[in-house]
């Protein structure tokens, strides 16, 4: 392991060498990702049977695609007296409305709300709001649809879409219209103390401006020698997904001709058709690992494993590249964070 720079200094210590300085490595060691593992060569993950637990929990009763399974009091815990449940039932349901159902009928003790739901539930005691650093993005896939590759195009096809009307008349569980790829609460001005995604917000490219949107598309088209745009959108069989596609797929339509169809699938085909970028457009969740901004942008960097719709950008390339070496050094050199 040498050469990874990698050493086991004793039982208990490792010590990692980095070939850069990289100032969120400690909170990278916190993901899952990087937790200590025994392989079980080909069969690791596909079976709870074939996993090492070191947690409170320990997964039992999955075969590598049930929709349910149980997490067990793990007796290994190193806090293991302070584990008061002795199991917990996990059963996925496709909809929230037969989750939500399930819930009102007593059989489950837990469910995640969507919509009316969520309207209905708010003086509930037993509504409890979570709110992730989640963004909901419209991938469009350069490589299967020439015409993406286009600025004007993709401006277009961001101008058509209301996005606080999707988050407030469509969703209506407490999304907010995104400012940008970056989420709120993933980093601030060291000297200001403003968002980032406040920082970084360009209005008119995530508003909603209908007439604007059929110019740049006209614009678009000419450039690219197009005559019409009929691609498919690839989403998740979740109430929610389904909801957005339909909003997404009423507002391009209005769009000259520009035809969307929808193609519903199991979450578990949809990561796969993205990661091997067989796809025309879709919507990709993407969720922080850490509170920065680097985090969600440099999915989009020309050589990631994640840029699954063909972006590149040099520019882009060099001024992420520059923020995250020199200049994230500089800031934690003189004791900003």
């Amino acid at each position: 392991m040498s050469s990874l720079g990698i050493h086991a200094l004793g039982k208990y210590k490792l010590q990692v060498t980095l070939t850069k300085p990289v100032t969120y490595f400690k909170k990278l060691l916190s993901w899952p990702l990087f937790y200590p593992v025994n392989k079980y060569g080909k069969q690791f993950g596909t079976n709870s049977k074939y996993n090492v637990y070191d947690g409170p929990f320990k997964l039992t009763k999955w075969n590598g695609s049930s929709n349910s399974w149980t997490l067990v009091k793990n007796k290994y815990y190193w806090d293991k007296q302070a584990v008061k449940l002795t199991k917990i039932n996990d059963q996925v349901a496709e909809s929230t409305e037969t989750s939500y159902n399930l819930y009102k009928s007593n059989k489950v003790d837990e469910t995640l709300l969507t919509g009316q739901q969520i309207k209905n539930n708010k003086n509930n005691p037993d509504f409890v709001k979570r709110v992730p650093n989640t963004l909901v993005r419209l991938d469009l896939n350069q490589t299967t649809v020439p015409a993406f590759k286009n600025i004007n195009v993709r401006k277009a096809i961001s101008l058509a879409i209301n996005r606080q009307q999707l988050t407030n008349d469509v969703l209506q569980d407490g999304s907010v219209p995104a400012k940008g790829f970056v989420p709120s609460n993933m980093g601030t001005n060291p000297k200001t103390g403003a968002q980032f995604n406040n920082e970084s917000y360009v209005k008119n490219s995530v508003s909603s401006n209908l007439s604007e949107a059929k110019k740049l598309l006209a614009k678009g088209f000419k450039e690219t020698n197009t005559k019409k745009l009929n691609f498919k959108l690839l989403v998740a069989e979740t109430d929610t997904n389904k909801q957005t596609a339909e909003f997404i797929q009423g507002a391009l339509e209005k769009l000259p001709n520009v035809k969307v169809s929808i193609s519903v699938v199991p979450f578990a085909q949809l990561i796969a058709t993205q990661q091997k970028k067989n796809f025309q457009a879709t919507l990709a969740n993407w969720q922080s690992v850490f509170a920065d901004p680097i985090n969600f942008l440099d999915v989009f960097e020309s050589n990631s494993s994640y840029n699954t719709v063909g972006y590149k950008n040099s520019e882009f390339d060099k001024l992420t590249e520059e923020s995250e070496d020199e200049l994230a050094n500089q800031l934690k050199s003189v004791g900003m964070h």
